[in-house]
């Protein structure tokens, strides 16, 4: 798969969601089905939801902020195809194939909502405000809210100079660790997003879909860490 170049226009999203086929016919989304990443990868495939019509924050708040963090991790599997090792190229190109995939069913159910593809700030009221609500307690909630500085995007982004820093890695070898390094912090941080809209969104698709994402999450995380393991 050739290196997709992400646009910077606010636009972006919606460019990946239309990447993705995602077609809007007579109100309903017509989705193509998700392919699974290689058996090797322990993929958890995620299904195309049923349209529903929403004003929850939660289920808005979700699909724009995981579409972003999703675009993150994105640009560093592409990075990844074209320095890793091949079995970090492996895994970044199943990331690809997924997260675009998911990007694309995240933005079409924000086209159908009506919402824009994109939060108009990064401090996830969505979720700072359906937790203060809620009765329940829960310290990987507290403490990921805590973390959540406005201006300083969600949890488990990489930094512009921490993506630089993993741009400029000679060969394979340090790039692998460095990636693995990112991306292991990356996807903690969509683990406890997805999780928490499992929890929290009003819609069953967006719950279902939140949980499959926490699934497939999961198994990456597993193998990675295992690599940084063996390391």
């Amino acid at each position: 798969m050739a290196l997709i170049q992400l646009p910077v226009e606010s636009d972006r999203l919606k460019t990946l969601a239309l990447m993705v086929m995602i077609t809007l016919t007579g109100g309903m989304v017509i989705g193509v089905e998700l392919a699974t990443r290689p058996a090797a990868m322990g993929e958890a495939a995620v299904r195309p939801p049923p349209v529903e019509v929403t004003k929850n924050p939660v289920d808005i708040g979700f699909a724009q902020d995981m579409s972003l963090h999703h675009e993150q991790a994105l640009t560093m599997a592409q990075m990844a195809l074209d320095k890793g090792s091949p079995r970090v190229r492996q895994l970044a190109q199943g990331i690809i194939n997924q997260q675009l995939k998911e990007i694309g069913y995240l933005q079409g159910w924000l086209m159908l909502w009506q919402a824009p593809g994109i939060a108009a700030n990064d401090e996830m009221r969505w979720m700072r405000d359906a937790y203060a609500r809620s009765p329940r307690r829960e310290p990987a909630y507290d403490r990921f809210i805590e973390s959540c500085v406005p201006g300083q995007g969600m949890p488990g982004l990489a930094t512009s100079a921490e993506l630089e820093a993993l741009a400029a890695q000679p060969a394979p070898e340090a790039f692998d660790a460095h990636f693995l390094a990112l991306m292991v912090r990356h996807h903690q941080g969509a683990l406890t997003m997805a999780r928490f809209a499992s929890e929290y969104a009003a819609l069953d698709a967006v719950r279902g879909f939140a949980r499959a994402v926490v699934a497939e999450q999961q198994q990456d995380m597993v193998l990675m860490l295992a690599w940084m393991k063996a390391r």
